[in-house]
């Protein structure tokens, strides 16, 4: 077991993925930046989070359980230059791009400058067009958002992991939402693995015997 931190600052981070590379077995770190997962001496463990350096680190000798500390390092990226080729957009960005498109105008109208025109500023901000006009953009950022994230939070993939059917699925998915900046950052591992962080969160709140069957439910579907 062990505790994960931000090496600047020292503050706990969580949903940590930390998986024994030996046995593949992985977990997530809770609130307070925590961990325990299953290792013999040898094996190496990797702590991977989105922003951060990826750490491994050996379990060090001991009798019974070792407890380690881990200082992860923000990262720094430089992307470099690429092109966007047709044949490799995924459905989701032909539809975004189709629904640009469509509303190219209202889209593309920005509010005036105050100081290259004050009266049309001013007169923009009694203009019940204009308003409609800028709250159809804030909606349609909104929902082209929310599309995203369903692209990678699917019922289906909840299903999978969790066991969960009917309106199950739905209770958990509104209690534990997946924010947009980690739906487009995050690995198919990671939030396979922040799914499964979550539901073990959720079914706490279930009766004892009810969470103990859910427990090995998961588990269950884990081993497919």
């Amino acid at each position: 077991m062990g505790t994960v931190t931000d090496a600047n600052t020292g503050m706990p981070l969580s949903n940590v993925t930390v998986i024994n590379t030996k046995t593949h077995n992985g977990v997530s770190t809770d609130e307070h930046g925590v961990f325990v997962i299953p290792a013999s001496q040898g094996n190496v463990i990797s702590f991977s989070y989105i922003g951060y350096k990826t750490v491994q680190k050996a379990k060090p000798p001991s009798v019974g359980i070792a407890t380690i500390t881990i200082a992860m390092e923000p990262a720094e990226f430089m992307l470099e230059e690429f092109r966007l080729r047709p044949g490799r957009l995924t459905q989701y960005q032909l539809d975004s791009t189709e629904r640009a498109a469509i509303y190219k105008v209202p889209l593309q109208r920005m509010h005036p400058n105050a100081f290259a025109s004050p009266a049309g500023a001013f007169a923009e901000l009694f203009s019940q067009k204009a308003k409609r006009i800028y709250a159809f953009q804030k909606n349609f950022i909104a929902g082209e958002i929310e599309k995203f994230v369903d692209t990678r939070y699917k019922p289906e993939l909840v299903t999978r992991l969790t066991g969960l059917t009917g309106d199950s699925i739905g209770h958990f998915m509104y209690e534990f939402p997946m924010a947009y900046d980690y739906a487009r950052a995050a690995t198919d591992l990671e939030i396979k693995m922040w799914i499964r962080s979550n539901y073990r969160i959720w079914i706490k709140t279930l009766v004892p015997d009810t969470a103990a069957s859910s427990i090995h439910k998961m588990e269950e579907q884990l081993k497919k």
